[in-house]
């Protein structure tokens, strides 16, 4: 267990390093998460947010029209790509350090390999969570069915962003690499989940202290999307990089 919490704590020391030392470049990048957050604010589909998080009421879903569902499925393509380019950029940031290679270069040509394999790996995750809510909508123990199920596929997919970006991996290899790292570094993890949490919950709690609603909820999306989200993207990152003898 000893070993467990020093492993974390260096891996935390050398996402903190580097975030600090790169923060601009990271926020800059970042700002496409905010963009992301409204387009899918501002479809048809009803939504709320939460933890400066947007999410879709599927029981609200057979109120649409046709037109209302065109919409949202556009809105959500073109949000998942956004963030799918968001995450791969920060992840080129890291690779860049490890390879020494021009940044500008990288996030051009991952545009059209790293963050498109990446928006196919989330829009499927996306479906299969859409499904298995729609499977179970009079499931009177749906909250549970669907709690662990995403909780499964999480831990499975977990890593599948780095595998993508710092292996250059295809589909089926991400999804297995990423697998492989969670199941050999659960722990880690379980802590970068705890650690998101806590994160994003104490922004919501701080911002509805100091803004009333709904510019409380703006103020936790802006600080998440720039500076806890980023950081977490580099912490994971950081994580599967343990993977290296080399990264340590």
């Amino acid at each position: 267990m000893a070993d467990d919490s020093n492993d974390f704590s260096r891996v935390f020391s050398y996402a903190v390093d580097f975030y600090l030392k790169r923060q601009n470049l990271i926020i800059l990048f970042s700002i496409p998460f905010i963009l992301a957050t409204l387009i899918v604010t501002l479809v048809s589909a009803p939504t709320y947010m939460a933890l400066g998080g947007v999410f879709l009421r599927t029981g609200s879903i057979p109120e649409l029209s046709i037109l209302d569902l065109f919409i949202t499925v556009l809105g959500y393509a073109i949000a998942v790509f956004i963030i799918s380019d968001s995450i791969v950029n920060i992840n080129i940031i890291i690779r860049s350090k490890r390879t020494l290679t021009q940044i500008r270069s990288d996030i051009v040509e991952a545009m059209g390999t790293h963050a498109t394999r990446l928006f196919y790996i989330y829009t499927l995750l996306l479906l299969l969570m859409f499904i298995v809510q729609l499977v179970t909508y009079d499931n009177p123990y749906q909250s549970w069915i669907y709690s662990i199920f995403l909780l499964v596929l999480s831990f499975v997919l977990f890593f599948v962003a780095p595998a993508v970006v710092i292996d250059h991996s295809d589909t089926p290899t991400a999804i297995r690499r990423s697998l492989a790292v969670a199941l050999k570094k659960p722990h880690m993890v379980a802590i970068w989940a705890l650690f998101g949490f806590v994160g994003l919950s104490a922004t919501e709690v701080i911002a509805n202290l100091i803004f009333a609603s709904p510019f409380s909820s703006y103020f936790t999306l802006l600080v998440n999307s720039l500076f806890i989200l980023p950081f977490l993207i580099v912490l994971q990152t950081q994580m599967y990089m343990e993977k290296y003898p080399l990264a340590r």
